[in-house]
């Protein structure tokens, strides 16, 4: 893999294998560890441990507790640990007043019922800047129960840097192993294992003893199979401030086809740990009937997930490139492409953005799995995109491709085994930011491959320099300091329907499928006039929907087999196609 150069974004993620936690120490009724969201100002919560008594501030207001003014309570506030309800003003102000008033740390209570801790992390706003104490969010339900213990008596807390005997993690979005992609055709998912998931977590030991027999589980549940996959993996001893990415078995998911695969990972020691909270994380993949993304799937609105969008520091040119490997390239075709775009709001009323979109193939000339600026040529592109301020502000864009040689819609792959990058651009002076999903990350995926990585194992590059022939400069491409997560950026790849001229006959063609009706194991036996180069085998719904497909070489008699005990009940066609044509058998699932 080459080494990229790092790039400052707007939001930086820091490794640290200390402890950061809640705690709430008296009464008994509420004391324990609570989730929390931390401040992104302030200090620190690694920087040292805070205890105190709460105590609510008062601003004197309609509102006393939000505080949003000078605390009038600054006696009973100083030296205490401040508790604001989050309201109407900015949290940089919140957190700055109570401050002020001497408070040693801040926790907001958030206003929002069944949000969770961490639905928002705390932004500086204009006072932020000044604020030099730890501040916190916890949940609404959390804020009510201490808010009746508080009415009751005294509450002590603890925030901060606190060490437990036995704690062992792992960071729910750049710890875990996540599937190559987020979401792929199942027509690209074949026997020759071009998509492949190995799960694994890199497992933390903050406690301050040596954590024994660390075990990482994993099931793996199909939308409609149901669970395909339960492994569990361990290793002896994990010292004390160390961590250790344990892997288990290789899963490939041809055989149970399409659908959502939910990844449920668990990891546990021999003793009790003191933050189980962190313990057990979820993810997902899906192998769809024709998106192409590194990023996961948001079912509700059609379209891949964002957590965030990104651009370079200062703003001004940009692209972020997807890299995309189609080993069933032949008979498919690239019909458009859906990004996230946002253009700033600042910018002058009627202004227009042009975004465009390009599909570079690679041709690695010198075989070294690096990418050259001379090795990449357009194929297809999204013709200036527009966005006009205010009215378009952020948008989601979904534009055909055309072909850069025909200018006709649509992209036919010329052959298996095709190689290419898909980027999304601006070029210009604004700062104009681009979706990526986070929770889509792929930190622990490229330490495994290590070496081994190539350019096309990275979640997105990026590069703000143009060649003259308008080609991106990937030879000074940058990965973003400490982000690994997948640009959003979505490819949509459907087959190309079979042309009934190349229908085949019984003299050039013989195919039986058995059984039919099939509950479980469908068999093929193929017989041809002569040797055929290629042949695919692939089985359709009734739209005509690939469901999978399996691709062999040099056939002229064959037999097939193919696990349908994960369809629904229906009808079905098993299509075959050679280098003469294609002969199309109809089947049904029975249960």
């Amino acid at each position: 893999m080459r080494f990229f150069t790092t790039a400052i974004v707007v939001m930086l993620c820091a490794f640290s294998l200390q402890a950061q936690v809640v705690l709430v120490n008296s009464p008994a009724s509420v004391a324990g560890i609570y989730q929390f969201s931390a401040a992104g100002f302030g200090r620190v919560l690694t920087d040292s441990i805070w205890t105190a008594d709460v105590v609510f501030v008062n601003d004197g207001s309609a509102n006393p507790t939000q505080g949003c003014t000078a605390a009038v309570n600054g006696v009973d506030v100083a030296g205490k640990i401040a508790l604001v309800d989050r309201g109407t003003c900015e949290f940089g102000i919140k957190c700055l007043n109570a401050q002020n008033a001497g408070a040693i740390a801040v926790v907001v209570f958030n206003n929002a019922a069944n949000a969770g801790a961490g639905s928002i992390v705390m932004g500086a706003g204009v006072n932020g800047g000044s604020v030099t104490i730890p501040a916190v969010m916890l949940s609404y339900e959390d804020g009510q129960l201490i808010r009746a213990a508080l009415a009751g008596g005294a509450v002590n807390m603890t925030i901060g840097n606190v060490r437990f005997p036995n704690n062992i993690r792992a960071n729910v979005r750049t710890g875990i192993m996540n599937a190559p992609m987020g979401v792929i055709p199942a027509s690209q998912v074949d026997a020759a294992d071009l998509f492949v998931f190995t799960p694994g977590v890199n497992v933390e030991n903050v406690g301050l003893l040596t954590a024994n027999n660390v075990e990482v589980s994993a099931t793996i549940t199909h939308s409609v199979a149901g669970e395909v996959y339960n492994e569990t993996a361990s290793q002896s001893a994990l010292e004390s401030d160390s961590f250790s990415l344990i892997l288990l078995p290789d899963f490939d998911p041809f055989t149970t086809g399409a659908g959502v695969y939910t990844v449920d990972y668990s990891i546990a020691t021999d003793s009790v740990d003191a933050l189980p909270g962190d313990n057990d994380f979820t993810t997902d993949f899906v192998l769809s009937e024709d998106v192409f993304t590194l990023a996961g799937w948001d079912f509700a609105n059609s379209r891949a997930t964002i957590t965030n969008a990104y651009t370079i520091s200062g703003g001004g040119n940009i692209e972020f490139i997807m890299p995309l490997y189609l080993g069933n390239g032949a008979g498919f075709k690239m019909d458009s492409v859906i990004f996230y775009a946002s253009v700033p709001a600042g910018s002058v009323i009627g202004d227009i953005t042009t975004i465009n979109s390009f599909v570079y193939e690679w041709i690695d000339a010198n075989t070294d799995a690096i990418v050259q600026n001379d090795e990449l040529q357009i194929v297809a592109l999204v013709d200036n995109v527009q966005f006009q301020t205010p009215a378009a502000a952020a948008s989601w864009v979904r534009a055909p491709l055309l072909d850069i040689e025909s200018l006709e819609e649509s992209y036919i792959i010329p052959g298996d085994d095709r190689v290419y990058f898909v980027g999304v651009r601006y070029e210009g002076d604004q700062t104009v930011f681009f979706g990526f999903d986070e929770n889509q990350d792929y930190t622990q995926y490229l330490a495994y491959l290590g070496a081994n990585a190539t350019d096309l194992d990275l979640p997105y590059i990026g590069t703000n320099t143009f060649q003259t022939s308008g080609l991106p400069s990937l030879e000074d491409g940058f990965l973003f300091t400490d982000l690994r997560a997948a640009v959003a950026t979505t490819v949509i790849v459907t087959q190309i329907p079979d042309n009934a001229d190349d229908l085949l006959t019984e003299d050039q063609l013989q195919l039986n499928v058995f059984p039919n009706p099939v509950s479980d194991l469908l068999t093929a036996n193929l017989v041809l006039d002569a040797v055929s180069e290629k042949v695919s085998y692939r089985i359709t719904d009734i739209n005509g929907r690939t469901i999978f497909q399996v691709r062999k070489q040099n056939i002229q008699e064959d037999r097939a087999e193919f696990n349908v005990a994960a369809l629904p009940a229906g009808q079905y066609f098993l299509v075959t196609s050679t280098d003469a044509g294609f002969a199309r058998r109809a089947f049904s699932v029975q249960r």
